[in-house]
């Protein structure tokens, strides 16, 4: 019963330490991992190589396919011969300056040098721009094409960028097994990968300073080992082994730490063993993203050494058992006070290790191998305690810097003179700096934090509810695109920008950004920043104080106005001219001809002309519409939009032109019932001759918030961003002569904001154009009874 119960507790003590060393090691292997990530990741951010790489990728949109082949055939060439000056701009060239300091420490904070171990495992650091193209190396020994190799291609990824960590490989020039560390270098504005950062470690070299000195009795040892079974470090199996036993592959594999009775020792063993293991956390995430292989820490002792003291007194047991029974009981007395209370000591010490519950030394008087076994325990409570005070040390660190990272960032914004205002979801005031005191007159209030924004942004109610409507639109989005300038207009651009930055073309626009406060005029932009984990995403208001420029732009919109009527007026001239020109020639071919057919036709030609001036008369003097200008009645939108669709075959021949319709109830709405007709035919004219054949035109309605709103969207080819400032413009077109006068969009708006109501057209160039119809509403009850139509 004394060796069966110490079989059992030998194996539960020597697994549990064996999981506990495998998990401790595992972490100070993640963190050396990840400490070299950082380390590394500091050459990827140098501007320097940013700037050479930008420059690069700019350089690459000259060359078409054929000519870059071309071109980079050459190169490989070049490199594979050797050609000096070739060579020499590669491994000679400043971006290698940069990466020998960094290899030898000049960039690193001297308190944290490059290990030695660091510089002596690399073996190659190199980096290649967003064709795969060598860019800078520290050695020749590496190709000049890397567009194939998945380390280029894992951390490129399409232009968006990931580390990646690869497999174990046999490296030819150096004959031992390296593994590629390659990160992706990004753009200035850190949305595109540009290059690619390679670092090629020995790996046996790299790791064995960490793995090779922690050992226990003669054959204990931890190795480091992929999910395939190939040996990454180990002090006795060689580097890009396998182990020779395949089916302790599934038995150390699992993502948890444990421990298990294995079937060999892998070693070349055939005995049972008790073997420790655990994954590395935050590495093998890493290298399951990369290869699809996890890194695992793996315990091992030689079954020999390790059950040699059970072995030992089975022995001696089996020989006094023979003696009598009477002495195989006080034996059987004395092993279990020998052996089970200390290996019960063992297995509680080995259980406050793995919580990292360090306490005092495990104090065995046994004179044997138990005794052994709690020395080592001890000893390895010590190491452990020393990395961990070390790691605990370098967190204290790391908090300071924090906390000085956050007064830092708190002294800078109170230094930025322009307002900055920073709410949480429910619009709560978390932080204002000091410009905003000033500027909104808040130095009197001591206690703004947790009021609300609108308490201390006063402005009218106008403004305020656009400010509200806005916020609303920022925090449902804000989610999409965190951290991002947001313009609460309609707009696709989501283009980062400064938000402080006044802009004019802004300013051109019928809608103006800015809030009047203290009898001042200030320009605004949303922004959101990203939180802390498990927290909501906060907003944020700039303000810029443009008191001078909006004057000065209400100076320039004066003279450009007056401007538009010179060009009004030519482009009446121009219209106009080409009709009468015809009616003249026409004329006097009538003066002259003597076949009656012929006059007839001309005279037909002659009316159709001065049909066509007379509708640019119209449309310039808004005469069209001024028979309509009648009594104000009930409209129903819905229905109106039905008239005018129903008019479109009429003037054009559209039958492979998908027309949908998504009509809700809508309240009725007091104006002219033609006017709104003519409005909306204008609008779905435009849409249906920016589609082709097979276009699709969508038309929508609804009421929310106090508001009808008529949506109208084509799938056409868009509208470039320089037009869409002159789409109101009189005459504006860039359609075909005698395909239209561009009046339409200018009449329909003057119609729609002389019910109330405003336009807003936005357009992405290649995907089509949107316009919102926005009318307030003015009554409760919903007088369309229209339902969806498709």
């Amino acid at each position: 019963m004394a060796f069966l119960q110490g079989t059992k507790e030998i194996q539960k003590v020597s697994g549990e330490s064996f999981e506990a060393l495998a998990t401790e090691t595992a972490r100070k292997i993640d963190l050396i991992v990840n400490d070299e990530f950082s380390k590394t990741a500091q050459i990827a951010t140098d501007i320097i190589i940013i700037q050479t790489l930008e420059s690069r990728r700019d350089n690459l949109g000259n060359y078409d396919e054929d000519s870059l082949q071309s071109l980079i055939t050459q190169e490989t060439t070049a490199w594979e011969r050797q050609e000096s000056h070739f060579v020499d701009k590669i491994t000679q060239s400043p971006l290698v300056t940069i990466l020998k300091r960094y290899y030898g420490g000049v960039f690193v904070d001297p308190g944290h040098p490059i290990p030695v171990v660091t510089r002596s495992a690399t073996r190659g650091l190199f980096i290649t721009d967003m064709a795969g193209r060598l860019v800078a190396s520290l050695n020749t020994q590496v190709p000049y094409l890397h567009d194939q190799s998945p380390s280029w291609q894992g951390a490129f990824k399409s232009g968006v960028g990931q580390p990646f960590l690869g497999a174990i490989a046999l490296n030819e020039h150096s004959g031992t097994y390296v593994v590629t560390l390659s990160l992706p270098i990004m753009d200035s504005i850190r949305y595109q990968a540009i290059g690619v950062l390679h670092r090629v470690y020995d790996i046996k070299e790299f790791f064995a300073p960490s793995i090779d000195t922690i050992r226990f009795g003669d054959t204990g040892h931890v190795m480091l080992i992929d999910s395939n079974g190939i040996v990454l470090s180990c002090p006795i199996l060689p580097t890009g082994t396998s182990i020779t036993d395949p089916q302790l592959v599934p038995l150390f594999s699992p993502s948890q730490p444990g421990w298990a009775l294995a079937p060999s020792d892998g070693h070349g063993g055939h005995r049972s063993s008790i073997i420790g293991f655990t994954a590395l956390p935050t590495t093998s995430q890493i290298t399951r993203a990369s290869t699809g292989h996890t890194w695992h820490m793996f315990v091992w002792q030689s079954s020999d050494e390790l059950f040699a003291p059970i072995e030992h007194l089975f022995t001696w047991i089996s020989a006094f058992g023979f003696l009598s029974v009477g002495l195989l009981m006080a034996l059987g007395f004395l092993m279990a006070e020998r052996i089970v209370t200390p290996i019960r000591r063992l297995q509680q010490a080995a259980k406050f290790i793995g919580r990292g519950e360090w306490q005092e030394p495990v104090k065995i008087k046994t004179g044997d191998e138990l005794e052994a076994l709690a020395d080592e325990v001890n000893r390895m409570n010590q190491q452990l305690a020393s990395t961990f005070a070390g790691l605990e040390s370098e967190v204290k660190i790391k908090t300071q810097e924090v906390q000085y990272l956050q007064e830092s960032t708190t002294r800078i914004l109170d230094s930025v003179p322009e307002p900055i205002i920073m709410v949480d979801q429910k619009e709560h005031i978390q932080y204002m700096n000091h410009a905003t005191r000033e500027d909104l007159h808040l130095n009197g209030h001591s206690n703004l934090q947790g009021r609300l924004l609108f308490q201390a942004l006063r402005t009218d109610p106008a403004t305020q509810r656009r400010l509200e409507r806005e916020f609303q639109s920022i925090r449902s989005s804000s989610e999409e695109l965190p951290g991002q300038v947001r313009s609460s207009r309609p707009t696709h651009d989501h283009t980062l920008r400064d938000p402080l930055q006044y802009s004019f073309d802004q300013q051109l626009t019928s809608e103006r950004r800015e809030i009047h406060i203290h009898q001042q005029r200030y320009g605004y932009e949303w922004f959101t920043v990203k939180a802390n984990p498990g927290k909501p995403i906060a907003i944020g208001l700039v303000l810029k104080n443009v008191t001078a420029e909006s004057l000065l732009q209400d100076r320039l919109i004066r003279e450009e106005k007056l401007a538009s009527l010179s060009v009004l007026s030519a482009g009446i001239g121009h219209e106009l001219n080409n009709p009468l020109v015809g009616v003249i020639g026409l004329g006097e071919a009538i003066q002259e001809e003597r076949d009656l057919t012929k006059i007839q036709e001309y005279a037909n030609h002659i009316v159709e002309h001065g049909g066509r001036m007379a509708s640019i008369i119209k449309d310039f003097t808004g005469k069209a519409t001024s028979q309509l200008n009648g009594e104000l009645v009930d409209i129903h939108i819905n229905e109106q939009l039905n008239h005018a669709l129903a008019n479109i075959p009429k003037m054009y021949t559209t039958p492979l032109i998908c027309i949908q319709t998504h009509f809700e109830p809508l309240p009725s709405l007091q104006g002219n019932p033609h006017e709104l007709r003519q409005a909306f035919s204008n609008i779905l004219i435009n849409a249906i001759q920016a589609v082709d054949d097979k276009g699709k035109v969508e038309i929508q309605t609804t009421a929310q918030d106090q508001q009808t709103l008529i949506r109208i969207r084509d799938n056409g080819a868009g509208i470039p961003p320089t037009h869409l400032p002159k789409i109101f413009d009189p005459f504006f077109t860039t359609k075909k002569q005698g395909e239209g006068a561009g009046l339409g969009l200018t009449i329909a708006r003057r119609i729609i904001q002389k019910h109330g109501g405003h336009i807003e057209i936005s357009s992405t160039h290649g995907q089509g154009t949107t316009c919102q119809i926005i009318f307030p509403s003015h009554y409760d009850s919903f007088a369309d009874t229209q339902e969806d139509k498709s």
